[in-house]
């Protein structure tokens, strides 16, 4: 919540909502800044309301989210000379800088046997690991 909101106002709030039965955004507009407060700080306030008994009829459009703040177009940007002798000459209209073509992807060479059988050396490596701690486990346990 905001600094500017005290216990006071709050309180008021309360019994004002207790003598109506509810609260009313109009009434809600009379005793805070409203419109200076964000969606997350309005919620924060008809929670509390809420919590000590005092139901709230609020506009949905008061707890939305700001909305997004619209983006400006994007501008290219002007090369400005370096100050020296080059600078007296008039920047030139070059046309702006295009994205690079993908390389093609090298034609891939035959793969060599002994390649071809790595993944088969680690499977082999891993079954004879894995037989040799199942040993030791059934030897242990009996």
């Amino acid at each position: 919540m905001q600094p500017a909101l005290d216990s006071n106002t709050l309180d008021r709030l309360i019994s004002l909502g207790r003598e109506r039965g509810h609260l009313t955004t109009e009434d809600l507009r009379a005793s805070l800044p409203i419109e200076s407060m964000s969606a997350e700080e309005i919620a924060l306030v008809v929670v509390h309301l809420e919590e000590t008994g005092v139901p709230v009829e609020l506009e949905e459009s008061l707890l939305l989210p700001d909305p997004k703040p619209v983006a400006m177009p994007r501008q290219s940007a002007e090369i400005i000379p370096f100050p020296g002798p080059r600078a007296s000459r008039k920047p030139s209209k070059a046309k702006p800088l295009q994205p690079a073509k993908p390389a093609l992807p090298e034609p891939r060479q035959a793969e060599t046997q002994e390649t071809s059988f790595s993944p088969w050396i680690v499977a082999a490596a891993g079954m004879l690991a894995f037989a040799v701690f199942a040993l030791i486990i059934f030897a242990t346990a009996g």
